[in-house]
């Protein structure tokens, strides 16, 4: 099974000052249906390689607290010869037969949760899917109004230590961790599932 193309999310933890360095996070669980649905843009997405079932990926970012659409790499029917813009941005044919569409900054109005992880901490075969967020040295939650931040809560040292409890089992601090995020409870994106 090929490893999936996750979404990604641009961020710096430590502020949101947008001349900062951001670090690139996946995008790990949502609280509420997601904004941005390709075909309601009248993008019909389809599987053309392996790395990608579900035809498109997205890299979001944050810019003064807004939650935009950054960038939409989506893979379409070879029949289109040109598929509409997105917010003003023409695509262009790119690498691996997707059509990218940069700088979009799409605003979104999503208003709920959402979980972001990065930097996998041990064997990678440990992270087959997000609820094991205890195997990322980084987890993030972000709490959005209408696109809007309104509270960050970084998890990062709480996963660290679920990962430090070596007197329970494997099992046991996965359900620690599906206890400890109860509010995202089958919200998990699984990307090989999409």
């Amino acid at each position: 099974m090929s490893e999936q193309i996750p979404d990604y999310f641009k961020y710096n933890k430590e502020n949101n000052d947008k001349y900062s360095k951001k670090k690139h996070y996946e995008l790990a669980a949502i609280e509420k249906d997601w904004p941005f649905i390709p075909e309601t843009y009248g993008y019909h997405p389809v599987d053309h390689f392996t790395g990608c079932w579900r035809g498109f990926h997205c890299l979001y970012e944050m810019v003064d607290l807004q939650l935009l659409l950054k960038s939409f790499f989506v893979t379409l029917d070879c029949s289109v010869a040109s598929p509409p813009d997105l917010n003003g941005v023409a695509g262009k044919k790119g690498y691996g037969g997707f059509w990218e569409y940069k700088q979009v900054n799409l605003p979104l109005g999503y208003s709920g949760g959402i979980i972001l992880c990065a930097d996998v901490v041990g064997p990678a075969d440990w992270c087959s899917d997000y609820e094991r967020t205890h195997h990322f040295r980084d987890v993030m939650e972000l709490r959005f109004e209408n696109g809007v931040l309104t509270s960050k809560t970084d998890h990062s040292d709480t996963m660290k230590e679920i990962r430090g409890f070596t007197d329970l089992s494997f099992h046991e601090q996965e359900e620690l961790v599906a206890d400890y995020f109860s509010l995202y409870s089958n919200r998990w994106i699984n990307y090989y599932k999409l």
